[in-house]
């Protein structure tokens, strides 16, 4: 199975112990693939993170772990934006959610309600 990591999961998994460090690093144990996708990325990376949990996060990733956003994930995920009648806070989860169901892979995050109504969209809610 593939897993992609919403931004929120990847910075809790990457910072402290917890629910999601759990189940982030439980995964790779079973050899199971993790990715996130590019805007995720970028959101991660925008930080404010620390070096350390910059090294982290490249393990966590490993070397193929971000999903590119071609043009047929953009043009669905703004399908989705409209249908949706989204307001402009909800677009980049429209965008990482799309992503994910496109990939066919579980998205993990903790706010299930950022990513309501989005079709095909395999969800885990990690909780504390």
């Amino acid at each position: 199975m593939i897993f992609h990591l919403d931004t929120d999961v990847l910075v809790w998994a990457c910072s402290r112990s917890g629910p999601e460090r759990a189940r982030v690093f439980g995964i790779l144990e079973a050899g199971e693939h993790l990715a996130m996708s590019a805007w995720s990325w970028y959101e991660f990376r925008r930080g404010p993170r620390t070096p350390e949990q910059l090294a982290a996060a490249s393990v966590v990733l490993g070397v193929s772990g971000v999903f590119p956003v071609s043009a047929d994930i953009a043009e669905q995920a703004a399908d989705t934006f409209r249908s949706l009648g989204s307001p402009r806070a909800r677009a980049a989860d429209i965008l990482i959610g799309t992503t994910a169901a496109f990939a066919r892979a579980r998205l993990l995050t903790r706010n299930a309600r950022d990513f309501a109504g989005i079709p095909d969209l395999d969800l885990e809610v990690v909780t504390r």
